[in-house]
């Protein structure tokens, strides 16, 4: 644990902009409501624009979401597998924050980044109580979240967070499919995110959630006996 109750709250992602379209609201919250976040981005994401442009990219966005400290791996876009050197990439971030709670990818997705980063987290935190693992925009249906998380309060946030991804505007989880206006600098991004939120927000009985599936839980059962 952190300082008093607070938590240390760690979201591992492949590129720069899985982890806000996958738990950036929910990363919001915790920043919000007092706890440590940290990030840590497995490649520059170099197979989809120049590394320097996303990774300033990315660095906009996690001070936008408010995280404590962005860190990057040296990893291959495309080329990440769920061995040794990915699971010491993260294993190295883990032993550095001492995470209370870990958000990765779900290992349901086409991606094989994705994919492998997934079993990687798995691996290097197999010490930590919470790993919770979210869906991207390839993941697959088989999709099963277990864990809501209400961010009606920051789903703000994750937009704007997302909006400094200028390089990704073209694709289509960002532009959506609704009709917006063209000619701004960058589409409106919550067509298609935010149906997604307020789908998982019906499964849930709230307005707008992020779903997670578990990758593990350990269950601590306070003293809660009569003195």
């Amino acid at each position: 644990m952190g300082k008093g109750n607070s938590m240390r709250v760690l979201a591992v992602g492949a590129h720069p902009d899985d982890i806000e379209l996958g738990c950036g609201a929910t990363l919001a919250l915790f920043k919000k409501k007092g706890h440590e976040v940290y990030m840590l981005v497995l490649t520059k994401g170099e197979a989809s624009g120049k590394p320097e442009a996303r990774q300033k990219e990315c660095l906009q966005s996690s001070a936008t979401i408010g995280a404590d400290e962005l860190f990057f791996g040296n990893l291959r876009d495309t080329r990440i597998t769920d061995g040794i050197e990915s699971i010491m990439e993260i294993e190295n971030v883990i032993n550095h924050v001492k995470p209370d709670l870990v958000f990765a990818h779900s290992h349901k997705d086409v991606h094989q980044d994705h994919r492998n980063t997934a079993l990687a987290v798995l691996s290097a935190a197999r010490n930590v109580k919470i790993v919770l693992l979210y869906e991207s925009p390839a993941a697959l249906r088989d999709f099963c979240p277990q864990v809501f998380v209400d961010v009606d309060s920051t789903f703000n946030i994750k937009l704007e967070a997302l909006k400094a991804f200028g390089s990704q505007a073209s694709k289509i989880y960002f532009r959506g499919n609704s009709h917006h206006d063209e000619s701004r600098k960058f589409p409106y991004v919550s067509n298609a995110i935010e149906g997604l939120a307020r789908f998982r927000g019906f499964q849930a009985g709230v307005t707008l959630a992020e779903a997670f599936e578990t990758g593990k839980f350990l269950l601590d059962v306070q003293d809660n006996k009569k003195k």
